[in-house]
């Protein structure tokens, strides 16, 4: 994996954070849906999850490496 800047991935895992936030506000403010809306309706932010997972992680093992060192 290529290296990539703390300030960028920070940068990157707050963006992330911030679409999370929308999708859980747009979600709260509708009202949950059921069915196949409801897939739709949540499918929209899995990146953004999927995306601070990954640059959360990194941040992290790499937080650590540091201490091992």
């Amino acid at each position: 994996m290529s290296k990539i800047n703390y300030k960028i991935q920070f940068i990157l895992f707050v963006i992330c954070l911030f679409f999370i936030g929308l999708g859980i506000f747009q979600v709260s403010d509708e009202g949950l849906k059921t069915g196949n809306e409801l897939f739709w309706q949540i499918s929209h932010f899995v990146p953004f999850v999927m995306g601070a997972i990954v640059f959360g992680v990194n941040l992290y093992s790499k937080h650590i490496q540091k201490f091992k060192v």
